[in-house]
């Protein structure tokens, strides 16, 4: 027993530096990989003043914690009551520190659905409302809870932003046309003495589309002159409540299937875009 154990003691020096050499190899590539990751997400903040890691938290509590968000089952009735609580939660003084308001409400199945909103409130004209809208129904889904997680988080990041007009995050209860949520929100969003001045809403986009296709698509009856003044390519329309309603490959079901973290990464991009657009929408 005794001439074994030098024997094992020598093993065991020996297998010893090779067990460290392996352990400081992986140590390294954890270290650089998690470096190369937050390098990423800096990268995408100094840009857009978007997280990556942030969007993907909120996308996976709408399509996995919650799930379906529709009016037609008791299921979806509960996904929209508890949607509405987080966006309300996320937004709210505890954390963006906004006051969140609610719209007078719809009746259906026994209850009043209400919207929910947030005002980035203008330093010139306060009383011209920009609207940034988006629906909270959804299937539960990647691409309809990238949607509406798109717009909550525009809504946090341009928390701070000074406009001139005052920019009003508006989450709709209900899946309707692009007509129908135009009519909500200026029956059901606007206070005494308010205007609109400009629509923007964002839409889960529908139809089968390329992935790498990175067209913005406005959806039909959208104001074509309101559409190309966000985009720096005409003058600002004189009609009154000028309103485009807008998807993105991004928010689409058909696209990036398997590659969620292209998806998100591409949605910060285009989540990039619709801030400027505001910001201009908000001039």
């Amino acid at each position: 027993m005794s001439e074994s154990n030098p024997r094992i003691y020598k093993v065991i020096l020996m297998i010893l530096p090779v067990g460290v050499v392996i352990g400081t190899i992986i140590f390294m590539y954890m270290y650089f990989h998690n470096e190369r990751r937050d390098e990423q997400n800096h990268a995408v903040i100094a840009s857009h003043g978007l997280r990556v890691d942030d969007l993907q938290d909120m996308v996976g509590k709408f399509s996995n914690r919650i799930g379906v968000r529709a009016v037609d089952s008791e299921e979806g009735r509960r996904g929209l009551v508890a949607a509405a609580s987080m966006i309300e939660g996320r937004l709210g003084p505890q954390n963006v520190g906004f006051p969140v308001k609610k719209s007078e409400g719809q009746a259906s199945h026994g209850r009043l659905w209400k919207a929910l909103w947030v005002d980035i409130r203008g330093s010139e004209d306060p009383e011209s409302i920009i609207f940034a809208a988006v629906s909270f129904s959804g299937a539960g889904e990647m691409a309809d809870a990238n949607t509406v997680s798109s717009m909550v988080m525009l809504a946090s990041t341009m928390a701070r932003e000074v406009p001139e007009r005052t920019i009003r995050f508006v989450f709709l209860p209900l899946d309707l046309s692009p007509s129908e949520q135009n009519r909500w929100l200026l029956e059901r969003c606007l206070n005494d003495g308010e205007r609109c001045d400009g629509i923007v809403g964002l839409k889960e986009m529908q139809g089968e589309l390329a992935v790498g296709d990175g067209a913005w698509q406005a959806e039909a009856g959208s104001d074509s002159q309101w559409w190309q003044y966000l985009q720096d390519q005409s003058s600002r329309p004189e009609t009154e409540a000028p309103a485009v309603w807008l998807s993105h490959p991004v928010f689409s079901p058909d696209t990036w299937k398997g590659q969620d973290d292209k998806r998100l990464q591409k949605t910060i991009e285009a989540a990039g875009s619709m801030k400027e657009w505001l910001k201009r929408a908000a001039k």
